[in-house]
């Protein structure tokens, strides 16, 4: 199985109840990230309901840990079935959202300048890997107008206090396992104290991508405190106190402007229809911030 920046290997039991996975990395540095992440996360187990794999091993000289195996659908999956059901779908994102605060908690949460220059560093970085991407955006007025907005945003915002901790890191629909009993955050970064938002709004934008609901979303602008993804997400954790509420907006668009340029690069190269419903729903996420151009 070929995972982002790691092999992983299952050693399962028969029935898939039990066992382990051995990831291989192919650089050290970032076996060693996984590892502080897991180590950070063994206290999710003091949470009801919440949880992160357990690290068995880690071996430094072959830049490979051996984890606990998980039997659990991911995320996504769990909200694909749920789809027409709003109150599953509410309460699986609720218990989302508890599990992320919880984990924010582990490592404490202070103040810290906004660093705008993370952001736009990030984000000349990715566009310059994805020329095809790029070249097809270019004449795109909600991109160029989301361009232009998100330098504005992040400019005035340099430097303001936001609440930071040991964040997950990549915190998507494809790293959190849930089952009926728990919810367990995999692939935990946490190497680094960054703004609690920056979590919420990566999530937030890969829920608002594939949701059916609001379907006016797709065709209108639609606030983004109205999409039941950030209701939902954000009433799990407990809201947004002043400080993160003045950067959310910036962070929505931060993350969707780098999930539009990566499906586009994409589709550049090989069309498919579930890349482009969701890169139509990116497209709603950044209209409902800056309008239509």
């Amino acid at each position: 199985m070929q995972c982002r920046k790691s092999r992983v290997i299952p050693l399962v039991e028969r029935g898939g109840r039990r066992g382990a996975g051995l990831k291989i990395y192919s650089d050290p540095r970032v076996a060693e990230r996984q590892a502080a992440g897991l180590r950070l996360g063994a206290a999710m187990s003091n949470f009801p309901g919440c949880a992160a794999p357990v690290l068995y091993a880690h071996d430094e000289d072959a830049a490979s840990l051996l984890v606990e195996w998980v039997p659990a659908p991911h995320l996504e999956w769990v909200l694909v079935r749920a789809a027409v059901a709003p109150s599953r779908h509410r309460a699986t994102l609720v218990r989302v959202g508890t599990w992320l605060r919880n984990f924010h908690s582990l490592s404490g949460i202070d103040d810290a300048p906004f660093d705008a220059a993370r952001y736009t560093t990030l984000l000349a970085a990715r566009i310059a890997s994805a020329p095809a991407g790029a070249r097809e955006l270019a004449s795109d007025a909600v991109w160029t107008r989301s361009l232009r907005w998100l330098e504005s945003r992040l400019d005035r915002l340099d430097g303001r206090p936001v609440p930071v901790a040991c964040i997950h890191g990549d915190f998507t629909f494809t790293n959190i396992l849930v089952s009926p009993e728990t919810v367990t955050g995999i692939d935990i970064w946490a190497d680094r104290r960054l703004p609690l938002v920056e979590d919420l709004a990566r999530m937030f934008v890969y829920l608002a991508m594939g949701d059916l609901f609001p379907l006016r979303a797709r065709v209108g602008q639609v606030p983004l405190g109205e999409r039941r993804a950030q209701q939902s997400l954000l009433e799990g954790y407990g809201g947004l106190d002043e400080r993160s509420s003045s950067v959310w907006e910036a962070m929505v668009c931060f993350e969707a402007v780098a999930r539009w340029l990566a499906l586009s690069d994409r589709l550049a190269r090989r069309s498919s229809p579930t890349e482009l419903w969701k890169r139509a729903g990116v497209r709603g996420v950044l209209t409902s911030i800056v309008g239509r151009g």
